[in-house]
């Protein structure tokens, strides 16, 4: 895990995906997913649109209240994916990236497949496939 993750999540929540298991049952309380937001620089407005919750839902929120599983679940997920980008792109240029329509992808943007854990998956693979030099 890198430590961005770890700031994120925590150290004794962030050792290995195993223990993403667990957060993920046990729920993200809305004070890490404000840090998740400003990790991945997504608007809470973005951020609805890829989760299985609505922007007013969220914004009624405090600060202490945790996640459905479902939920937590799928932000980890982005999580790891915009570490991943940031690490092969730059967090300036994979802001960018995410944005811009990919003729790999169908001609749409990267982070309008991020509400499916396919769509995560799709684009975390396109990205390791540009790492390593075999983009098509």
């Amino acid at each position: 895990m890198t430590n961005a993750i770890k700031e994120i999540f925590g150290e004794t929540s962030a050792h290995s995906r195993m223990d993403y298991v667990a957060l993920s049952r046990s729920g993200i309380p809305m004070t890490t997913f404000q840090k998740i937001l400003e990790f991945t620089s997504l608007q809470q407005k973005e951020m609805a649109a890829l989760l299985p919750i609505s922007e007013r839902q969220i914004a009624r929120y405090d600060d202490n209240h945790t996640l459905k599983k479902e939920v937590s679940s799928h932000l980890i997920q982005l999580t790891e994916l915009f570490d991943r980008g940031y690490e092969v792109f730059g967090e300036e240029k994979f802001q960018i990236w995410i944005r811009t329509k990919n003729r790999t992808l169908g001609n749409v943007t990267p982070l309008t497949l991020l509400d499916t854990s396919i769509g995560i998956q799709i684009v975390t693979d396109l990205i390791g496939r540009i790492e390593h030099g075999v983009y098509s």
